[in-house]
């Protein structure tokens, strides 16, 4: 019986998988067209950089996510095990409700990692991935209009407070709230995902450290395309920046559309439309989200066959307060 429920859920993990890799190759096969008849790359070389940065990026976003795992789970994972799971799940996100990609990792993990930790995660994961956009958004606009000390000093407070919004579980005490009001039969698993272990200061402090790394390469990559593309060289490249990491969020948090397709671009055509024409925005949207696909593509690609290391061990006092 139970290696008949555990095949059901490895067909139900085989069946998500697939639907999100036919999802990217639909976006491909309708975009890729258009993309190759706009603009001239003025700079393989920079390009190709875009992509270097861009995994390496996502590569530091893998402590992130092990740290929380490992903290509320009370187990060792491994980086390779952490890697796979988290592009595992950046793939399906882009299926429509966005919530595909937990679903998978939940059911794929089910017997070995409790579902209210890898639930916490996830929603911490995503979180505070939406709190540093907003962050650095703010840093830039900062930086661009009152100049470089404000942005740094405004940074530097923005990334100590999350900080302590981490140590001091404020996802939890929201979720216990939350367990308050639900449903009789929802409230044993809210405040499950509530009661998750707080985090220490030194997973608190290396949550934020990975963040600024890869908003380090993203920046990076920003400044490489003013150089891939002639037309983007006229343009305040922090600002585009800014308005697309607001545009993110905005996305985001639209969960009925695949990976905010729609809400994004909306988002960013309003806020960046006094840097660049509505053409040329157009272009440069659709560009970001094939490049942004095909960088989580190749990390798919790179770690989704790793096998979990067999007998996680019980590691809560390593990240657990």
């Amino acid at each position: 019986m139970a290696k008949q429920t555990n095949q059901t859920r490895l067909w139900i993990s085989r069946i998500i998988l697939a639907a999100g890799i036919v999802w990217i190759a639909v976006v491909f096969s309708r975009e890729f067209a258009g993309l190759k008849e706009s603009f001239a790359i003025d700079s393989i070389a920079w390009l190709v950089f875009t992509i270097v940065a861009g995994c390496v990026a996502l590569l530091f976003m893998v402590p992130i996510f092990r740290t929380l795992l490992q903290a509320y789970a009370r187990i060792s994972i491994a980086l390779s095990d952490a890697a796979r799971m988290l592009f595992v799940a950046q793939i399906l996100r882009h299926l429509p409700g966005r919530i595909w990609g937990v679903m998978y990792l939940v059911n794929e993990t089910r017997s070995r990692i409790p579902t209210a930790s890898m639930v916490r995660a996830n929603v911490d994961f995503m979180l505070y991935s939406m709190a540093f956009n907003v962050l650095v958004a703010a840093v830039l606009f900062l930086f661009v209009t009152t100049g470089p000390g404000a942005g740094i000093i405004f940074g530097a407070a923005g990334v100590a407070a999350i900080s302590l919004a981490l140590r001091q579980n404020w996802v939890g005490g929201i979720a216990a709230g939350l367990a308050r009001v639900m449903p009789a039969r929802m409230q044993p698993f809210t405040s499950a995902v509530a009661s998750q272990p707080r985090l220490t200061w030194v997973a608190a402090a290396a949550i934020s450290s990975a963040f600024v790394l890869v908003w380090c390469c993203y920046l990076s990559i920003w400044w490489a395309l003013s150089q891939v593309f002639e037309i983007l060289g006229d343009v305040n490249i922090w600002l585009l920046c800014a308005s697309y990491s607001l545009a993110w969020v905005v996305g985001y948090l639209a969960m009925i559309t695949p990976g905010g397709l729609g809400v994004r671009e909306a988002g960013f055509f309003a806020l960046a439309s006094p840097l660049m024409s509505l053409p040329e925005l157009t272009f440069l949207a659709v560009f970001i989200r094939l490049w942004q696909i095909l960088v989580e593509s190749l990390m798919f690609l790179a770690f989704a066959f790793v096998k979990p290391e067999p007998g996680a061990s019980n590691d809560g006092n390593a990240t657990s307060a």
